[in-house]
Formats: structure tokens, C-alpha cells, sequence
């Protein structure tokens, strides 16, 4: 699995970094950056999940 950031939609809003540090880092211009590629870890996966349904402008997104 899988999961990307539409640089291009972000608005840094940081409720993916914040909320889950263990899967997004944010980088100097303060956009989310992925820090774990694949996800192999089924609790890593579920916060994935987690921040593209809270994503605001839906700029994340899961998939295999």
C-alpha cells in the first residue's frame, strides 16, 4: 500500500503531520511530506486511511 500528497491540493493545513507524525513529516516550505514508502505495517495503513478522510482538500490518497 501506498500513499501520496497532491502537492497541487495541499493547502499545509498540517492535520496529516500532526495528527500522525509516525507516517508525515512537514518539510521546510511546510508541506506534508511521506515518510514511510510502502506501507508494510497494518497500523501505519490505518492512520493512512485515517488522514486521507480528514484531509480537508482530499490531497491524500491510498492505494496499493
Amino acid at each position: 500500500m501506498r500513499v501520496t500528497v497532491d502537492l497541487k491540493k495541499c493547502t499545509k493545513s498540517g492535520e496529516c503531520y500532526y495528527n500522525h507524525p509516525a507516517l508525515f513529516r512537514v518539510d521546510a516550505e511546510g508541506f506534508p511530506v511521506v515518510r514511510v514508502d510502502p506501507l508494510d505495517d497494518e497500523d501505519l495503513r490505518v492512520e493512512a486511511r485515517q488522514a486521507a478522510e480528514v484531509c480537508p482538500v482530499e490531497a491524500i490518497t491510498v492505494g496499493e
